[in-house]
């Protein structure tokens, strides 16, 4: 039997900048349909953002963009609707996008011994790939402070 979805209203809010560098953005989720203050999910990097926005093609490329225009600025708002069969699947989706921080990532390349570096936005454990100037692939978890490759 095929479950019914429910149309949640995502909410997402860009922070104030700090030092320069852009804010983070608030995503929190309208479980009331207005009736009471949204429920915060957590904070994003815009990284986080566009991946997760990415994720099962959920939004058009079209949609994505505009997203990002309207939280280009400080204090920038946009509402984003999404189907789930329940609070519960919604809310486990994007809780494992908060806490992404933007960190550097260090490894040697082990076909041409470069050095190489790159700042991800990432959340612990996470695993990605990154390509040396040489086109070698390597897989990286993130960690704490910085990534180990594996």
């Amino acid at each position: 039997m095929i479950k019914a979805q429910q149309i949640f209203a995502i909410q997402f809010r860009r922070l104030p900048r700090v030092e320069g560098a852009p804010g983070l953005v608030l995503a929190s989720i309208d479980t009331s349909n207005g009736a009471s203050p949204p429920r915060k999910i957590g904070l994003l990097t815009d990284v986080a953002l566009r991946g997760r926005l990415a994720h099962y093609d959920l939004h058009t490329a079209n949609e994505v963009a505009a997203i990002r225009k309207a939280l280009g600025q400080d204090n920038g708002r946009v509402t984003v609707y999404e189907g789930w069969s329940g609070l519960g699947s919604c809310l486990q989706f994007w809780h494992g996008f908060g806490g992404s921080q933007v960190q550097p990532v260090e490894w040697i390349c082990e076909k041409c011994t470069a050095s190489n570096r790159a700042d991800v936005g990432a959340s612990v454990g996470e695993i990605f790939a990154r390509a040396c100037k040489c086109g070698t692939v390597k897989k990286i978890t993130t960690t704490a402070r910085l990534a180990r490759a594996i």
